[in-house]
This record gives structure tokens, sequence and C-alpha cells, in this order.
């Protein structure tokens, strides 16, 4: 085979362009500290990359939904919590009013304690978080119980979701925890009902009325309690959920850091050689190009 001065300068040529490029994707990954910065660098990992990364993303947006979750939840078990001291002082002071030695001045500071509570149950009936309205449903962006206690929010129950296709319900009705459903009473304690009805009894001084609501008191104190032991359940949920998302983020995040980050020092080095090697492949050139037809005679 004949080989010319051509067919050697086109041949050191290329072999100078090789050197060249594989310097420069060492330099880019130098600068950059990634293997893959476009997708030609390497097409199956540049796919393989942007998957992992799509699943970190929506694993930080689960993240969000459930930390979200577990303070609407935690802001839900305080104001039960509070209902529940409510009522069971309501409980305490019916069981001292049921008794003949009440004078009529004991009766009103009960009557007037009873109103307040009430009061206080209407309120923590209106919590909210965020400007959202925790016991209100889906209409959350006004109070769900005015100043008499109607409920004029909604039954329905947000949800969020923690993974794919996985959604928890992170409230409760205020209608059914306070009032017992719709209309009051329907489906449950009515536990305002309960606090009016005391309020009446010992206004008219009627020990029967007022003894006939401690086994509703018990009822309504039973119907708090049932709730929170449901919200414990949800919160459950959601912490068990966040530890499997943080689990799998760190594990894809190990992965995609094995695929896409450089070691660096072993980038220097290879650089380095790359660097030798074209300085010796540009000198080895030079000398080639200096032979002509005259060296051979």
């Amino acid at each position: 085979m004949r080989v010319t001065q051509n067919t050697t300068a086109n041949l050191v040529l290329n072999n100078l362009q090789t050197i060249r490029q594989r310097t420069e994707e060492l330099e880019q990954q130098s600068s950059t500290g990634v293997k893959v910065s476009r997708p030609g660098d390497d097409p199956v990992t540049a796919q393989q990359i942007l998957h992992m990364k799509g699943v970190i993303t929506q694993g930080d947006q689960y993240a969000r939904n459930i930390s979200n979750g577990i303070s609407w939840i935690s802001m839900t078990e305080a104001a039960m919590s509070e209902m529940g001291n409510l009522l069971s002082r309501a409980k305490e002071l019916t069981v001292q009013m049921s008794n003949e030695t009440n004078d009529a001045k004991a009766r009103t500071a009960a009557m007037n304690e009873l109103k307040h509570m009430k009061e206080q149950v209407i309120l923590l009936g209106n919590t909210q978080i965020n400007g959202r309205y925790v016991f209100a449903g889906f209409k959350n962006d006004v109070p769900p119980f005015d100043a008499t206690g109607n409920f004029t929010g909604t039954d329905d129950d947000i949800m969020i979701e923690v993974d794919r296709g996985a959604f928890v319900p992170i409230n409760y009705s205020g209608g059914d925890l306070l009032r017992g459903g719709t209309p009051p009473g329907s489906s449950g304690t009515d536990i305002i009902g309960i606090l009016d009805n005391l309020v009446t009894a010992l206004g008219a001084n009627d020990r029967t009325a007022t003894q006939a609501e401690l086994p509703n008191l018990d009822a309504a104190l039973g119907q708090v309690l049932a709730t929170r032991t449901d919200l414990g359940a949800r919160m459950n949920r959601l912490d068990g959920a966040a530890k499997v998302i943080d689990e799998m983020k760190f594990s894809i995040t190990k992965v995609l850091s094995d695929k896409q980050d450089v070691d660096f020092m072993q980038v220097v080095s290879d650089l380095s050689k790359q660097q030798n090697a074209y300085q010796a492949a540009i000198a080895a050139s030079a000398k080639i190009s200096q032979i002509s037809l005259l060296d051979y005679l």
C-alpha cells in the first residue's frame, strides 16, 4: 500500500483532533464537575439522569405536601385537645350543678361559664392555619361557624398526595365534630347543642334536664377522642410516607451522583496526561512534516 505525505499528514491531523477533543471533554468535566453536560455526550446516561432528576423533583413535591399535611393535622389536633379539656370541665360543672344545694348565684356563675365555653368551642372550631380554616372543608376561606354555632362549611375531605396515586385526608369536618352532622345530631353528638341545653336547664333550675346531659357529655368526649385517635393514625401515615420519600431521594441522589459527578482527582490526572500527549503529538508531527524525498536518497 502506498503511503503518501498527504496520507501521513491526514493521519497526524486526525490523531491531534482526537487528542484535542478528549482534552476539551476533560477540561469541561473539570470546570463543570459533571460527566454529562449535553445529551450528545452520552444519550443513554443523559436520559437516565433526566429521569432520576424528575423522580427527585416529584419527591420534593410529595415532601412539601406531607409537611403541609403534618402542620394542618397538628393544628387540628391541638384544637381538639382543648375542646376535650373544655368538655371535661363542662362535665365537672354539670355534676356540681346536679346537686340540690346549689343556689341561684351558683347556677348563674355556672351558666356564664358554660356560655364562655360555648364561645371558646366555636372559636376553636374556627381554628385556622395560614389563613385557611381547618374545620371548614373546601369552603376554608371563611369561618365555618357563626357566633351562634351554626356550621356553614362543607363536609368534604381535603386530600394530599403523599406518593404517586396515594392520598391522605388531612381535615375533619367541623359540622360532624361539633354539631354531630347536618342537621345537628343526625349522625353524631351535637356538642354545641349540649352546651346550649345546659345553659337552658340551669336557667330554668331544672336538675333533671341538667343531669340528662351527663351521658351526652360522655358521648361528646368520646366523639372528640375518637377523632383525635383517627388524626393520630393519619399523622403516623404521613410520618411513614415522609421517611419513605427521604430514603428514596437519598438512594436516587447517590445513584445520580455516581452517574453524573466526576472524580476530580481522576479527571485532573487524565487531563494532565492528555495535555502531555497533545504536546508530544505536536512535536512528533513537526518532525514528520520536515521529512522530504531527499531524506530517502
